[in-house]
């Protein structure tokens, strides 16, 4: 009875010694995976997806681009980067035009014209952040195009285009082995993936075999026209292995194989009936039935998976849980130290794209309306950015050769992954290949937490405009007041004051692109001051170098099959001039010649208003701008504020002024510089603000002219248009003024398209030839994941094929495409 009482108490105790244990892995399990997926999500790298409405143009010819900035772990659209820079460069990565996006504004689309006097051949539109420079694998996103220029040939036309062959080459050939898991296991079936290029990165296309050191075969290879390839067998510890790659008429070239690692740990995949698992197999060094490992599965940065394991053990791998896309797999030990990564191409839960048409067929010049719905897999509408893109099917076929194949990183030994419609073009086959030679696509925790969570990002002040006041010895001035303004378009109108060491900073952080600024100094009592305005360093692009892999080139046959079709037509118009009784007799035009006002009459507002020519306010004194407007009939000065024609109200004050513009800007009523005992006027403390010099002219509207501009043209109008940069002073000089044109936020060239909802414009004789027919880079779904999309088909009957590339909001790439008919 003793006996058997201690057997149920010896089976108790092992149970619940063993329920303990299992209790204590899966704490250790939820403990790992909350760490990972907060380390996860601190990562703040960004990754950039890049696409060109097409990947050939004329010389002359628009191209349209959009960017699409995410984080590098999640795929989410990222805000971390305010600063987005694109650059087109050529062969020698010289760059041929440059572009500053506000990706903080996910204003990330854009469009330049190529010059006409470009030289045929390839080019690549790059485009990258600072915090995606620090992106390992993939700094930058790197779009090739080919220029076509019949009068500039290319400079450097390909050679060949064609995949080289290990059977046929007499030159070295590279290989690099990517083991299952990242390293080889003995005693288990083992599967290798390999890349074959020659030595400048090259794919070769091969045919092989493998060899163990009993010269028996184990297992046969080919590699595709990417250089990808892979074989399996059964590898044994102790054994050596080599690779047999044929070559025609010659020896074979030799590889061997990595060697087994004696203490490896390694996360494999099998399929079973249909059905994959993850397989996790230890070397006979390290295996041991109670060692306890940890499984992740992550998409994105969203755990879709754990497990826990001891010894040698296989887990389903449950796919439903997953979205669709690429699913990382990571093994950890018990000190959730990385053992083995996998990375998997899942077929999971979808993004769910409706884009549809109000009706079928459609005539010439006709409006297209098409809706466009983004769900997730539970229905729920997801917001998204996205591009749209029709074009002719006819030219959009043209195109479908000139894809550039899969290029390969020889500093990484990794394949670039940055095509946005990836998901949608490559097979299962392609995929297996792309992620097994995939290497250290995730980080360990220990060097994640290592990243600091909100890392010092200084470029959101790299548009400031900032600097000195010197005196003629270059001594910085305090106390002095420096005012910026700019055209139309900026709207700014702004004054800052030199502190103890002469600085002052204007905190812009957003302005278009070539955007001009006025500088000038003046001293308290509004008087300038003869002083040189050192500017800091404005901005300047990242100094980078595009890496050679990602540099794409086109098929030979499909540039030449391009520059046949695309050749450019000019024509020349001719004038001939002869005598004769069939020609009309010689006119002789008379013409006189109107005096030079000494202004750009194109600027005048009204043929009725008064001018205050720039000789007029260069001959006074002092404040001359307020001077000279007194010079005009009607204005007048009541109780320290300007007035035209003595007023519209009784009470006179800064609201009863006339309106002040400067180069069409409205300048707000500002007195915060005014000095004791001066007039009290915001507008004449505006004019003496400005300096003479960079006036062209002054134009005042006293009477009707002036209802153009609404109520507030009621008290008149006082317009001041500043010189031309041309003729405006850059460089600094000690004369207290300066005039910038500045690098600023680029500003995307319009889609242009005729509006055939006019009458006129719809019944034009002139052709619509159009083969792109419509782009939008910024199109945006609402709350309800919702966007409508409009356009008008071209004059040739044709079929269009609309695609809609985008991201969602939860990081989810689509690319959705329907046809229509233009009959």
């Amino acid at each position: 009875m003793r006996s058997a009482l201690l057997i149920v108490f010896c089976l108790w105790l092992s149970g619940f010694t063993e329920a303990r244990a299992q209790g204590t892995a899966m704490q250790q399990l939820d403990s790992l995976a909350g760490k990972y997926i907060r380390s996860l999500r601190s990562y703040l790298q960004e990754r950039i997806y890049l696409q060109t409405d097409r990947p050939v143009y004329r010389a002359g010819e628009q191209v349209f681009f959009k960017a699409f900035v995410v984080n590098a772990v999640s795929g989410k659209p990222s805000r971390q980067s305010n600063l987005l820079y694109v650059e087109l460069v050529d062969e020698r990565d010289s760059i041929r035009n440059r572009f500053l996006l506000h990706a903080g504004m996910f204003k990330t689309d854009g469009s330049f014209s190529l010059p006409d006097s470009i030289s045929s051949g390839h080019y690549w539109l790059r485009a990258y952040t600072r915090l995606s420079l620090q992106h390992a694998t993939e700094p930058m996103a790197v779009a090739a195009l080919y220029v076509i220029n019949s009068l500039q040939p290319d400079l450097h036309p390909p050679k060949t285009t064609s995949v080289l062959s290990a059977a046929d080459t007499r030159d070295s050939v590279l290989v690099r082995f990517f083991p299952e898991g990242g390293t080889m296991v003995g005693g288990a079936a083992t599967l290798v993936a390999i890349r074959t290029t020659d030595t400048k990165g090259n794919p070769v296309a091969a045919n092989g075999f493998v060899k163990d050191e009993k010269d028996s075969v184990v297992a046969t290879v080919t590699t595709n026209t990417a250089g990808l390839g892979k074989f399996s067998f059964f590898c044994w510890t102790w054994r050596k292995y080599q690779l047999h790659l044929q070559r025609t008429g010659q020896a074979d070239l030799r590889y061997t194989l990595p060697a087994v690692n004696l203490f490896g740990t390694q996360l494999a995949v099998h399929e079973v009936n249909g059905v994959r698992k993850l397989r996790v197999l230890l070397e006979d060094s390290v295996f041991r039935r109670d060692k306890v490992t940890y499984v992740l599965g992550v998409a994105g940065d969203s755990l879709c998976f754990s497990g826990v394991g001891k010894g040698s053990y296989d887990l389903v791998i449950p796919e439903y849980r997953f979205p669709k896309g690429i699913a990382h797999f990571i093994l950890f030990d018990e000190k959730q130290q990385t053992l083995s990564e996998r990375a998997v191409y899942i077929n999971g839960n979808e993004t769910s794209i409706a884009l549809t048409a109000d009706k079928p067929n459609y005539g010439a010049r006709e409006k297209v309306n098409l809706s466009l719905q983004v769900t997730d897999a539970g229905n729920r509408p997801q917001v998204a950015s996205f591009s749209v893109e029709v074009n002719d099917i006819t030219r959009a076929a043209f195109y479908e050769p000139l894809k550039p194949m899969i290029p390969s990183n020889q500093q990484n030994n990794t394949t670039a992954l940055t095509d946005l419609t990836g998901d949608q073009l490559r097979s299962a086959e392609e995929w297996e290949l792309l992620l097994l030679t995939q290497k250290n696509r995730l980080l360990s925790i220990d060097l994640l937490q290592s990243i600091p969570e909100s890392p010092v990002i200084t470029e959101d002040s790299s548009l400031y405009l900032a600097g000195k006041v010197l005196d003629e010895r270059n001594r910085p001035q305090a106390k002095k007041i420096v005012t910026i303004f700019g055209d139309l378009k900026t709207k700014l109108f702004e004054t800052d004051t030199t502190d103890a060491d002469g600085r002052f900073i204007f905190p812009f952080t957003a302005y278009d692109d070539q955007t001009r600024f006025n500088l000038q100094v003046t001293d308290f009592s509004g008087r300038l001051y003869p002083g040189k305005i050192q500017m800091d360093m404005l901005f300047h692009f990242p100094k980078v170098t595009t890496p050679a892999a990602a540099k794409q080139y086109f098929e030979l046959t499909a540039i030449e099959t391009a520059r046949k079709t695309m050749v450019r037509q000019s024509v020349q118009d001719t004038l001939t001039f002869k005598r004769g009784k069939e020609w009309l007799t010689d006119v002789t035009v008379t013409g006189l010649v109107k005096k030079d006002p000494g202004y750009d009459v194109k600027k005048r507002q009204s043929l009725f208003s008064k001018i205050i020519p720039p000789e007029v306010f260069a001959k006074m004194g002092g404040n001359s701008l307020s001077n000279a407007i007194f010079r005009v009939p009607g204005i007048h000065l009541r109780n320290g504020y300007v007035t035209v024609n003595g007023g519209n109200s009784f009470a006179i004050g800064a609201a009863t002024e006339p309106l002040l513009l400067i180069d069409g800007v409205p300048i707000p009523s500002d007195t915060s510089d005014k000095l004791p005992g001066s007039e009290p006027s915001p507008v004449l403390l505006a004019l003496n603000r400005i300096d003479p010099g960079t006036v062209e002219f002054i134009e005042v509207l006293t009477g009707p002219e002036a209802a153009i501009y609404g109520v507030r043209g009621g008290n008149g109008v006082i317009i001041v248009n500043t010189r031309s940069r041309m003729q405006l002073d850059e460089t600094g000089k000690a004369n207290g003024i300066r005039n910038l044109v500045v690098k600023g936020f680029h500003v995307s060239e319009p889609f242009t398209q005729r509006d055939y909802a006019v009458k006129e414009i719809r019944n034009s004789k002139l052709p619509d030839t159009r083969t792109l027919i419509f782009w939008n880079g910024d199109g945006l779904t609402d709350d309800n994941g919702k966007a409508a999309i409009s356009f008008y088909t071209a004059d040739a009957v044709a079929s269009y094929q609309v695609i809609v590339t985008g991201i969602t909001a939860n990081g989810m790439r689509f690319v959705q495409s329907i046809t229509l008919s233009r009959k």
